[in-house]
């Protein structure tokens, strides 16, 4: 229960609304903004002064009239702050400045010194500080830094529990940040990181419900229940990768048998193929050589990505018969895999959907560019810092 006297939490929570209106709407004029919000004209008054005042809003050219005076239009300044995404991969990391839209201002990618947390760590900061100091952008408008990885992540106490790449467990990763730093840093798997993005400024921009699943090195699903994050008991939900698909099936990398990832991930379809064609049984045969076998009619190979993207279909079937979101958007690397992989899976997911529970469901593919996973994680520290409701 919020309290009358309460002043600060009722114009943090007057603030988000605010801001996530005109994050979602685009321009809105004073009077809009007091109906869509039901607060009074003089709260929103009041909150507009103010985020003006700090270089949230500008305000922008006139609206149509509505009964007297044009209004003037209000819109977030989001050239005028900025953010640090990074992802952190196996061996490298990719780091971009964005605006407040996640668009991409300056990035970077470089090889990993090392794995030893501290030493990675470190790395991240020179990074950051050094993409902060190319772009001629203030430090005093940065809002922060985000970090995804691979893993079971707490993003509550901003602690790497376990990563299976890196061999981490219980890494107090945002603590090591902000202390070198000074700035807010925000943890998450960068799954859901993605998911974060897409919820701010992406196909699920005016979704409740829906999934981002990520297709790629290995298969992994961020949800978004009630327009918020879900997480599970202790940060590990989403792993869909790693649901079954052939009880006592294939070897996977986690040790067990039978995962979709072991199946369908883009290295389990380079194992598949080498096991079947002797003509791509050698040391550096790659994705691109699996897909331009296919284009060039390779009919075992289109049977092999058939396959696979069936087994997906069904893995995201499930999904929705536990899920039911109204939409899934894939994304990660493994897009490239194209038709002959993603027209078998929506096939096969539509057939095994629960009666109706698929039929207004929208797929799109999410078009893949090497910083998207950065620009989740810059997501991350946006989402939290600028356009999240305060906790109660």
């Amino acid at each position: 229960m919020i309290l009358k006297g309460d002043q600060s939490t009722i114009r943090s929570i007057n603030r988000a609304l605010v801001l996530n209106l005109l994050r979602q709407h685009g321009a809105l004029g004073r009077n809009e903004l007091a109906e869509r919000t039901r607060l009074s004209s003089a709260a929103v008054t009041g909150v507009v002064a103010e985020l003006i005042e700090q270089g949230w809003v500008i305000e922008g050219r006139s609206g149509p009239p509505r009964g007297g005076r044009p209004p003037v239009l209000l819109e977030i300044a989001y050239d005028a702050w900025h953010a640090v995404g990074v992802k952190v991969m196996e061996d490298a990391l990719e780091v971009v400045l964005t605006n407040l839209r996640t668009e991409v201002v300056a990035r970077n990618h470089v090889q990993l010194v090392s794995t030893e947390p501290h030493a990675l760590i470190e790395q991240v900061v020179v990074e950051a500080r050094a993409l902060l100091e190319a772009s001629g952008r203030s430090p005093e408008r940065l809002v922060g830094l985000g970090v995804g990885m691979a893993g079971v992540i707490d993003p509550a106490e901003g602690v790497c529990v376990y990563s299976p790449f890196l061999h981490w467990q219980e890494v107090p990763v945002r603590r090591l940040l902000e202390e070198k730093l000074s700035r807010p840093v925000h943890l998450d798997n960068d799954v859901n990181a993605l998911a974060t993005a897409e919820m701010l400024f992406g196909w699920g921009k005016d979704a409740c419900n829906f999934a981002v699943v990520t297709v790629g090195r290995g298969i992994g699903a961020g949800l978004v229940v009630n327009g918020e994050i879900y997480r599970g008991a202790s940060g590990g939900a989403g792993e869909l990768g790693h649901t079954v698909s052939e009880a006592g099936g294939r070897l996977c990398e986690c040790g067990k048998r039978g995962c979709l990832e072991a199946y369908a991930a883009e290295p389990a379809l380079l194992a598949q193929a080498k096991e079947r064609f002797p003509e791509f049984n050698r040391h550096r045969f790659q994705i691109a050589e699996l897909l331009e076998a296919a284009e060039g009619g390779h009919e075992g190979v289109r049977a092999l990505l058939k396959e696979a993207g069936e087994r997906l279909g069904v893995a995201l079937a499930n999904l929705v018969n536990l899920f039911n979101p109204e939409l899934i958007v894939i994304a990660g690397e493994g897009v490239r895999l194209g038709a002959e992989f993603f027209g078998p899976m929506e096939q096969s997911l539509r057939q095994n959907a629960f009666n109706g529970l698929a039929r207004d469901l929208e797929v799109h593919l999410d078009p893949w560019g090497d910083d998207a996973w950065a620009r989740g994680a810059a997501g991350l520290i946006i989402q939290r810092e600028v356009f999240a409701r305060p906790l109660l």
